[in-house]
C-alpha cells in the first residue's frame, strides 16, 4: 500500500516535470523593448477607429499575430503597385488625439512581412492635416519574421512634430502584413544579433569550397576564428567570402557595436579532400583575341614544374621549362603541363589570336573598357535600356497583365497559341522600330541594354524555338548600323531568378524558381551557351549580362551559379565581356579573383527610394556609393550602373550623372520609354491604350498594340532627356547653344531695378553664385498672394531683344538661373515674359526642381511649355518672382539647351580651339602641329577681313571671311577623319563641335 502511494507521487512528479520541460521548450512570447523615454503612438490593444485603409488595401485588428500584447493590425494589399495616399496604403491613428514627438530621433514599429524582404513607404500627418512626403525608407523587412522597423525622424519634414495624429504605411507587393507597437523614441535599446550562418554549410568537399558568413541582423560585424577559440571583436573581421583549400573549423559571432553585444557562437566544420590528380596550368591573361602582343604568365600548384610548347606539339618533360612570361605577338597556341613528384597534369591548351586591325570589339583593361579587343581607346558606355519591349511590365507597359507568363497563358487560353503569339509579335513590331535606334543615337548615346527572356527563345522542354534569335538578330544588326553597342541582358530566366514582374513570372513572388531548381538552371546554362555560340564574333555586342537582379539567391549560392554561367559562356566565347549584377550594393559581389573571373564588368542598379524627389536625399544616396566602390571593394573591374532613375528632380539627375562621369562609370538609364505621360522613368513617355488581356477582343487588342510606336503614342520627356543627353555625350555641353541674359557683373553699385509693388531689389556684392555680384530680391508683403507683384525685372539692352523661340525644337529650350533662397522652404519661381508689343505670358519653373533652402541652386523653365500669344523671338523683359516673403538672390541667368548646361563663357574663338588642341590626346606630334598651323591660317583670314573692313573694302572683307570659315569647315572634316586613330574620340568631338559652332554662328565675323 505504501509502495503504491509512493509510485503515484512519483508519477505526479514526473508529469509535473514533463509539463515544466514542455513549457520551457515552448517559444516565449516576445515583448517590445520600448525605452523609458519613448512616446507610445499606437499599441492596437484598444477598439474604435484605430486605422483607415486606402482604396486597394484592407485593415483589421487581429489576434492571429501579435508582437506584444494580444492584438496587431492586419494590413493587406490587394494588388501590387506603388502605394500612395489614396491607393494601397493604410493610415494608423494615435491612441489619443495627438502625440508629441518633439525631440525624438526615431519612428519605430514592429512589422511581420509575409511576402519577402521589402522597403516601406512611410509618412506622418499632424493635427492641421499637413503631411510629410509619403516616401520609401531604406530599411528592409524580413519574410515571415517580426522586425523592429526604424525610421530616422530626420527623414521627415514639413509638419508640426508636437501634434502628430497619423502614421501612414505603404507596401508595394500584394499580400498580408502585420503591424504592432508604433512609438517614437530618442534612443533604441540594442537587440542581440542573429547568429551567423554559412553558405556553403559544414560538410565534405573536393579540392576547395567558397564559404560566405551571413547574419540576418542589420548593422552588425562578423568575427571568426579557425584555431578553436571563441571569437570576439579582437578576432579576425569577416570582410569577404573565404576560399578554403584545406580542412578547418570556423567559429563565428555577429557583433553589434552600437550596443556592444554579441550573438551566440556558430561553428562550421569543413573537410576538404584533395584530388590526387595535379591541376592543369592556368594562363593569364586568358586565351582569346587581343589587339596587341600579350605577355602570358603560366601558374600551377606550389612546387610544380611547368613544361610548354608553342609549335603545336604535345608537351612533355623534355619540352621547354617555363621560367618567365611568354611573349605572344602573333596567333599562337600554348600547350602546357604541370609536373610534381610522380604526378603529371592533363594538357592545358590556350589559343591566342592577335588581331591588329581596328575594331569596336570591347574588352576590359583593369577598371576601363577599351575597343580593339582591349588595346584601343577607352570606351565609357552611356545609354539606356530597351525596357518593356521583350518583357512587358504592367506599371510601365500598355497591358494590365501582372507578368509576361500570365499574359501568354491568358491570350493562349482565349485565342489559341498561334493568335496569342501573333498579338505579342504585333506589340513587339510596333513598340520598337528602326526610328528608336535613331532617337537613341541623336541623344548622343553609344549603348542600349536589351532585356530579353526565355519565353521567346525556349520551348517548354528547354529546346530552342525556330524563331529563338529573330528579335535579337534584328536588334543587334540595327544597333550596329548606327554604331551602338548592345548589352544582352537575361531579364527573365527559366523559372524566374527573382519572382518579380520584370522577370516575366511572379508565380513564386520575390524568389522565383530558378535557384535550386536543376531543370531551370540547366535550361538557363543551355540558353547562354547558344547565345554565346551565335554571337561570339559580333563586334557591336558589348557583352552578356548574366541575370537581371537575381534576388532569388544571395551570396555564394548566387555566385556559384554565376560561375557556372561564366564557365559555360567562356567555353563558347572567350572574348566578349561578361556583366555580373549585384543585389544590391557593390560589396554584395565577390572579388572576381575568388573565382578567377576575367574580362568582366560589375553592374549595379542604383535606386534611392528614400525621399525620391529630394535633391539632398538623392545626393546622399549617390555619394554613399563612391566609398563602396573605391574603398570597401575597390575591385579591379569596370563599373556599369545598369539601371537607375533620379526620379523627378533635375538637380538630382545633374548631380548623379556628373558623379558617374567623374568616376568613369558607364550607365544605362531605366528606361527609354514608359507609359505615363511625363513619368521620370522614361526618356519618352505617353498614354497608349492599355490592353485588358481578360476582356478585350482580338480586334481591340490588335488596335491597341498596333499603336504603341514611339512616334505614334509617345513624346520626348524633354526636361529629363535633355539632362541625360548632355552626359551621354559630354561634348554637347560645350557645343550647345547658350545665350547670356544677365550675370550682374561690371554694374555700378547704385544700379536700380524695376520691381513689383510688394518687392525691392538691389545688387548684392556679398552673396553671389559666381563673379562679383548677384541681384537681391526682397519680397516684403504677400497678404493677397499676388505673385505678379513680387517680381524683379531684367530688361534687354536698348534696341535688343532676347530670342527664346524654339521653332526647330533644338534651341533655345530653357531659361535657367541660379537662386539663393533664404526662406527655409524649397520654392518654385514664377517667370513672366514680355515681348516688344507688350504681350505677357506667365509660367512657373519645373515643379520638382525648386530653389533649395538656404543654398544656391539652379532652376529651369522649359520655354515651349509656356502657352500664350507672346512673341518669344522678341522678348524685351523677363520678370522673376517668388511667392513667400523673404530674401532671394538671382545670378547667372541664361538661355540653354539643357539643365546640364553651364552659363556660357565668351563666344568661342580661334584661341579657344587652340587651347582644346593643346590639351587633346593627339599623336603623332605632327598632327597637332598641322592643326595649329591651319588655325593660324584661318586667323590670318579673319585679321585681313577686319583690316579690309576698316578700309571700307567690303568685297575683300567678305572674301577673307569666307576663306576663314572655309578653312575651319575643312579643318573640322579633317579632325573627323583622324578621330579614333590619331586623335582621341572625345577630344576630337569637342574640337569638331567648337569649329562647327563657330562656322554656323559666324562668331568671328568682324
Amino acid at each position: 500500500m505504501r509502495r503504491g502511494k509512493l509510485s503515484k507521487v512519483s508519477k505526479v512528479l514526473s508529469l509535473l516535470i514533463i509539463i515544466a520541460m514542455f513549457l520551457a521548450m515552448m517559444p516565449m512570447p516576445k515583448h517590445a523593448e520600448i525605452p523609458e523615454d519613448a512616446v507610445m503612438f499606437q499599441d492596437f490593444e484598444g477598439a474604435g477607429e484605430i486605422y483607415r485603409a486606402a482604396q486597394g488595401a484592407t485593415g483589421a485588428l487581429t489576434t492571429d499575430e501579435a508582437f506584444d500584447g494580444s492584438q496587431s493590425l492586419k494590413y493587406e494589399v490587394e494588388s501590387s503597385g506603388d502605394p500612395s495616399v489614396s491607393k494601397g496604403s493604410i493610415s494608423v491613428k494615435s491612441i489619443g488625439e495627438v502625440v508629441d514627438a518633439t525631440g525624438m530621433e526615431y519612428l519605430v514599429f514592429y512589422i511581420k512581412d509575409t511576402q519577402g524582404s521589402n522597403t516601406i513607404k512611410v509618412s506622418l500627418t499632424d493635427s492641421s492635416g499637413k503631411s510629410t512626403e509619403f516616401g520609401w525608407k531604406a530599411m528592409s523587412t524580413k519574410k515571415n519574421q517580426w522586425v523592429r522597423y526604424e525610421v530616422p525622424m530626420s527623414s521627415f519634414t514639413g509638419i508640426d512634430f508636437s501634434n502628430i495624429t497619423d502614421v501612414r504605411i505603404g507596401q508595394w507587393n500584394e499580400g498580408v502584413y502585420y503591424i504592432d507597437q508604433v512609438f517614437f523614441a530618442k534612443n533604441l535599446p540594442p537587440i542581440p544579433p542573429d547568429q551567423p550562418t554559412a553558405y556553403h554549410p559544414s560538410g565534405e568537399y573536393d579540392n576547395f569550397v567558397v564559404v560566405e558568413l551571413r547574419s540576418l541582423s542589420n548593422g552588425v560585424q562578423i568575427y571568426y576564428t579557425t584555431d578553436g577559440t571563441t571569437p570576439n571583436k579582437e578576432s579576425t573581421l569577416y570582410k569577404e567570402p573565404l576560399r578554403l583549400e584545406s580542412s578547418v573549423t570556423i567559429n563565428a559571432v555577429a557583433y553589434n557595436p552600437k550596443g556592444d553585444i554579441y550573438s551566440k557562437v556558430s561553428t562550421f566544420d569543413y573537410v576538404i579532400h584533395q584530388k590526387e590528380d595535379l591541376a592543369k596550368p592556368k594562363a593569364f591573361p586568358a586565351a582569346g583575341t587581343y589587339g596587341v602582343a600579350q605577355s602570358i604568365e603560366l601558374t600551377a600548384a606550389e612546387n610544380a614544374t611547368i613544361y610548354y610548347t608553342i609549335d603545336g606539339k604535345e608537351p612533355t618533360t623534355s619540352s621547354k621549362k617555363y621560367s618567365k612570361p611568354i611573349n605572344v605577338s602573333k596567333d599562337t597556341v600554348i600547350k602546357a603541363i604541370a609536373v610534381k613528384d610522380q604526378h603529371k597534369s592533363e594538357v592545358a591548351i590556350n589559343k591566342y589570336m592577335i588581331d591588329k586591325s581596328s575594331t569596336p570589339f570591347l574588352k576590359t583593361d583593369g577598371k576601363k573598357m577599351r575597343d580593339h579587343y582591349g588595346a584601343g581607346d577607352e570606351v565609357v558606355l552611356r545609354g539606356t535600356n530597351a525596357g518593356g519591349w521583350l518583357v512587358m511590365e504592367g506599371w510601365m507597359s500598355p497591358t494590365n497583365a501582372p507578368d509576361q507568363k500570365v499574359a501568354l497563358e491568358t491570350l493562349t487560353a482565349r485565342f489559341g497559341e498561334k493568335t496569342a503569339w501573333e498579338l505579342i509579335n504585333l506589340y513587339q513590331d510596333n513598340y520598337w522600330m528602326e526610328s528608336d535606334f535613331d532617337n537613341i543615337k541623336e541623344e548622343g548615346m553609344n549603348v542600349v541594354r536589351l532585356p530579353f527572356s526565355y519565353f521567346e527563345m525556349l520551348n517548354d522542354d528547354g529546346s530552342l524555338k525556330p524563331t529563338a534569335f529573330d528579335r535579337l538578330d534584328w536588334f543587334i544588326e540595327e544597333a550596329g548600323k548606327r554604331e551602338l553597342y548592345v548589352i544582352l541582358d537575361m531579364h527573365g530566366a527559366p523559372g524566374s531568378q527573382n519572382g518579380k514582374d520584370h522577370s516575366g513570372d511572379t508565380s513564386k513572388p520575390d524568389v522565383g524558381n530558378l535557384f535550386g531548381n536543376k531543370e531551370n538552371m540547366d535550361k538557363t546554362v543551355f540558353l547562354w551557351e547558344k547565345i554565346a555560340e551565335r554571337y561570339k564574333d559580333k563586334k557591336w555586342i558589348a557583352g552578356y549580362d548574366l541575370l537581371n537582379e537575381p534576388g532569388g539567391a544571395l551570396g555564394i549560392e548566387q555566385f556559384d551559379f554565376y560561375d557556372r554561367l561564366y564557365q559555360a559562356i567562356r567555353n563558347k566565347d572567350q572574348n566578349h565581356i561578361i556583366f555580373i549584377e549585384a543585389i544590391w550594393e557593390p560589396y554584395h559581389l565577390p572579388n572576381p579573383d575568388l573565382y578567377g573571373w576575367e574580362n568582366v564588368v560589375y553592374s549595379y542598379h542604383f535606386y534611392g527610394w528614400d525621399n525620391i524627389d529630394s535633391y539632398h536625399s538623392q545626393k546622399k544616396f549617390v555619394d554613399s556609393k563612391i566609398p563602396m566602390v573605391n574603398e570597401m571593394t575597390n575591385y579591379n573591374v569596370p563599373l556599369l550602373v545598369g539601371e537607375f532613375t533620379l526620379f523627378n528632380n533635375l538637380q538630382s539627375w545633374d548631380y548623379a550623372l556628373s558623379v558617374y562621369e567623374e568616376q568613369g562609370w558607364s550607365f544605362t538609364t531605366w528606361t527609354y520609354k514608359v507609359t505615363g505621360q511625363g513619368s521620370s522613368w522614361g526618356m519618352y513617355t505617353g498614354d497608349p491604350l492599355k490592353v485588358n488581356i481578360q476582356k478585350d477582343s482580338e480586334a481591340e487588342i490588335r488596335n491597341k498594340w498596333g499603336n504603341v510606336g514611339t512616334d505614334t503614342s509617345f513624346t520626348r520627356n524633354d526636361y529629363i532627356a535633355d539632362t541625360i543627353r548632355n552626359y551621354s555625350n559630354p561634348a554637347f555641353r560645350s557645343s550647345d547653344n547658350r545665350t547670356l541674359v544677365a550675370n550682374f557683373e561690371e554694374l555700378d553699385a547704385g544700379t536700380t531695378f524695376e520691381t513689383g509693388t510688394r518687392a525691392t531689389a538691389a545688387l548684392d556684392f556679398e552673396n553671389k553664385s559666381a563673379g562679383d555680384a548677384s541681384l537681391k530680391l526682397v519680397v516684403t508683403d504677400v497678404s493677397n498672394l499676388d505673385v505678379t507683384q513680387q517680381y524683379v525685372s531684367i530688361k534687354a539692352p536698348d534696341g535688343k531683344t532676347f530670342n527664346m523661340a524654339d521653332e526647330l525644337n533644338t534651341f533655345p529650350k530653357y531659361l535657367l538661373f541660379d537662386v539663393f533662397n533664404t526662406t527655409g522652404k524649397e520654392q518654385r519661381a514664377t517667370v513672366t515674359l514680355i515681348d516688344a508689343a507688350g504681350n505677357k505670358v506667365t509660367a512657373k519653373t519645373h515643379a520638382y526642381t525648386k530653389a533649395l533652402a538656404n543654398s544656391w541652386s539652379k532652376v529651369p523653365l522649359l520655354l515651349k511649355s509656356i502657352d500664350g500669344e507672346t512673341d518669344k523671338s522678341a522678348i524685351v523683359e523677363i520678370r522673376l518672382a517668388m511667392e513667400d516673403p523673404g530674401t532671394y538672390n538671382f545670378d547667372n541667368i541664361f538661355i540653354g539647351q539643357s539643365f546640364a548646361n553651364h552659363m556660357p563663357a565668351q563666344e568661342p574663338d580661334i584661341k579657344t580651339v587652340k587651347e582644346l588642341v593643346e590639351k587633346a590626346d593627339i599623336g603623332p606630334k605632327g598632327i597637332r602641329n598641322s592643326l595649329i598651323v591651319q588655325l593660324d591660317n584661318a586667323q590670318r583670314h579673319f585679321d585681313k577681313a577686319k583690316s579690309y573692313l576698316e578700309q571700307g573694302k567690303e568685297k575683300q572683307a567678305k572674301q577673307s571671311r569666307e576663306a576663314g570659315y572655309k578653312t575651319l569647315e575643312g579643318l573640322a572634316e579633317w579632325v573627323g577623319q583622324h578621330s579614333g586613330k590619331h586623335i582621341d574620340k572625345e577630344d576630337a568631338a569637342q574640337i569638331i563641335s567648337m569649329l562647327e559652332y563657330i562656322v554656323a554662328n559666324e562668331t568671328l565675323t568682324p
